[in-house]
């Protein structure tokens, strides 16, 4: 089978869209552009002679010379997002335009040629391309910075946040050790637990209860009857992972709990996007359009992996993959509100720092410095942050990663936090490191490597005075294996046995981190020492799940100086497309024609139909009532019936005072027309919600029949 160059396929694609339009729409845009249609006339011909019409040089350059802002933004975002649909359009341009406005665009475009719809043959949904005829024209045109303009900054500011650090989740992990009953059932911290760490942190109690939220949904921290407790291993394992995916995983999971490719995905997205921004910062609103194109981007680049492949496997793996796309992955209109919501806990983070305001009164966000800082090579030496001084206070000045931290954590206390963290040692705290399973010389050792001085002699006594108070007694509980002496070597080198003794209580007794009865049966069994009876519960001790790592790709930031010109193609301003359109008006009043003929010809110029003079045919107008407004009231119901006789698409327009706009705009699919003594109702299927409801005709402001079929064929 002979392979087309991808453009003549693409060519021919449109034409084969083109043709297989209903009759009525086909020959309208025909007329268009062509003129009066004479019999007899082929649809392949007609199609033919259409592409020729553009491929004319005056004529794109009149197309090039017609494209608005709002045209440049659309046709840029049907370019760079991968089998986009209306309902990407919609999502991407949610904070922009109305459903209404981006479909009266969609149409107009439609109408224009500029774009066509087709059934994309591997996911066989409809989906909306460039026309291929002009592509090479409109292409260089259309880039990134039109759909993510550079804010313009009209007041600077800066973030009033300070910055998530590994300094201060130490310290904020040692204050819940020593005040475990800081939240209400709901999760939410205390008025009482606010008062406290509002004494002893200066940053804003906001940033403690995205911590707190995050760290439940880590299940890092976990409840007990007296409140939270740390799971020190999962703890451990956290701090293990790079600092920045740390940040993100803290992010994400102070809005809830997910599983484990959700946050991965959702961790991986925050980072890629933010990482795209450019120094002078990006609006929040293109911020959330450039989090959909990365997850648009990324989702694209699996889908051509695993195609790659081919043949029967990859076709069952890609729908496997597609299938948990459905459950785990991120589309990209998902990925927008997923930006949306994490926004704000960024910012308290210092993931995302603020630097100014724009003209529309949005902040503007540029990569935080939490994420800006370059990573610690892991060869590196830690160096020494630590002050101990006879008093048993511990100043920690920045610079040590968490994973140093949490073992200091261990027998410590949070006194102050402000640019060094203040701690403290005592009987309390070392009792704590002692039941963490620290001894003596652990806990010097630690204290030593970190620190530039000798360790004060009187803490050194003070601490093994109190290792030998802990010592002297200790309750335990648990299973407990006892052995003879002569056995004590088998035990401490079987391997099944070894890894879950907990403590040696004594010689030939052990102290095993079993949870219960069956457990220690097992155990016993697969030891294959058939000289062990039966049973013993302590401290359990089954492997805690690693955090999963990931690589994510630094997106560099869009060129903040991109300019768009081809072949002498220049675009226009909103003052130099006036000259055309007035131009064409003045043509228009020259023609003897009738006044309905010249109101068809002029909603075409005003709708960038008319390119060239020759399409003022009086002959190419079909007369027909497609609109009524005001007082027109039978006009309305007739507009209302040819719509749901040729199905197509009706927009109803209501005066609403609580609306910016001061109008209400109803767009959808009508089905069918009630009436009753007072009033008539249009039966509708509502778009983009696809929901049925019906509305009043003679209430409506004005109704409107939309020409062409973007949404539906």
């Amino acid at each position: 089978m002979i392979e087309l160059d991808p453009k003549i396929q693409r060519i021919i694609d449109w034409r084969e869209s083109f043709v297989t339009l209903p009759d009525n729409h086909f020959f309208e845009i025909i007329r268009m552009y062509l003129g009066e249609i004479h019999s007899p006339f082929n649809k392949q011909k007609l199609v033919e002679e259409l592409g020729a019409f553009l491929r004319k040089e005056e004529n794109r350059r009149v197309i090039v010379s017609l494209l608005s802002d709002f045209d440049l933004q659309v046709l840029s975002a049907i370019n760079l997002i991968q089998n986009v649909t209306q309902e990407k359009l919609a999502v991407f341009f949610s904070e922009n335009y109305n459903f209404a406005t981006l479909y009266d665009k969609l149409l107009n475009l439609e109408e224009r040629l500029l774009i066509y719809r087709h059934i994309d043959k591997k996911t066989q949904k409809q989906v909306i391309s460039l026309n291929p005829t002009l592509e090479d024209t409109l292409i260089p045109l259309l880039n990134n910075s039109i759909l993510l303009p550079l804010p313009e900054k009209v007041e600077s500011v800066e973030s009033s946040f300070a910055k998530l650090s590994p300094e201060l989740i130490a310290a904020f992990a040692s204050f819940i050790s020593k005040n475990p009953d800081l939240c209400k059932a709901d999760g939410n911290l205390k008025k009482r637990a606010i008062s406290k760490i509002s004494e002893v942190f200066t940053q804003e109690v906001k940033i403690f209860q995205y911590l707190i939220n995050a760290l439940i949904n880590l299940s890092i921290l976990k409840e007990n009857s007296n409140g939270l407790i740390i799971d020190k291993r999962r703890f451990k394992s956290f701090a293990l992972l790079d600092e920045k995916i740390q940040y993100a995983y803290l992010c994400v999971t102070s809005y809830g709990h997910f599983s484990r490719n959700r946050l991965v995905n959702q961790a991986k997205l925050l980072l890629e996007c933010i990482s795209s921004i450019p120094k002078c910062g990006y609006s929040r609103s293109v911020l959330l359009k450039k989090a959909f194109l990365i997850s648009e981007k990324n989702n694209d680049s699996s889908d051509s992996s695993s195609s790659r492949t081919g043949g029967r496997f990859a076709s069952l793996l890609a729908r496997e993959r597609e299938r948990e796309s459905e459950t785990e992955n991120i589309n990209s209109q998902e990925s927008y509100s997923i930006m949306d919501r994490l926004i704000d806990c960024a910012e308290v983070f210092g993931i995302l720092d603020v630097i100014g305001i724009d003209k529309n009164g949005e902040k503007i966000y540029t990569v935080g410095t939490v994420i800006n800082c370059p990573s610690r090579p892991e060869t590196e030496p830690f160096p020494k942050v630590l002050n101990v001084d006879a008093s048993f206070t511990i100043m920690i000045f920045p610079g040590l990663p968490l994973r140093a931290l949490l073992p200091l954590m261990n027998f410590m206390d949070i006194k102050k936090y402000d640019t060094a963290a203040i701690f403290e040692i005592n009987r309390k705290t070392a009792m704590r490191a002692f039941d963490y399973g620290m001894k003596l010389d652990k806990i010097l050792l630690t204290l030593e490597k970190y620190c530039s001085y000798e360790i004060p002699q009187n803490l050194k006594m003070s601490l093994e005075d109190w290792q030998n108070a802990y010592a002297s007694s200790v309750l335990y509980k648990g299973y407990v294996l006892k052995v003879k002496e002569e056995n004590c070597v088998l035990i401490e080198n079987n391997p099944t046995i070894s890894q879950y003794i907990s403590e040696v209580l004594a010689p030939g007794i052990y102290l095993l981190s079993v949870q219960n009865d069956e457990e220690a049966e097992e155990l016993i069994k697969n030891s294959n020492l058939d000289y062990i009876g039966s049973i013993r519960s302590a401290q359990q001790n089954n492997g805690v799940a690693n955090f999963p790592s990931f690589i994510w790709k630094y997106n560099s930031p869009e060129k903040e100086n991109d300019t768009s010109e081809i072949n002498n193609f220049c675009l226009t301003t909103e003052k130099q497309r006036a000259i055309h359109f007035d131009n064409m008006r003045s043509e228009l009043e020259k023609m003897p024609m009738t006044k309905e003929q010249k109101d068809g010809l002029l909603l075409r110029i005003n709708r960038k139909i008319i390119l060239t003079p020759a399409q003022l045919n009086r002959n190419s107008v079909k007369l027909e009532q497609i609109e009524a407004n005001g007082m027109d009231f039978q006009g309305k119901v007739h507009v209302a019936e040819s719509a749901i006789t040729q199905n197509m698409m009706l927009e109803l327009i209501y005066d609403d005072e609580n609306l910016e706009s001061g109008k209400l705009v109803i767009l959808g699919t009508p089905i069918s027309i009630e009436k009753n003594p007072i009033d008539i109702f249009v039966k509708m299927i509502v778009e983009p919600e696809k929901e049925e409801r019906s509305f009043s005709i003679k209430r409506a402001k004005n109704i409107r029949r939309l020409r062409g079929y973007v949404l539906k064929r």
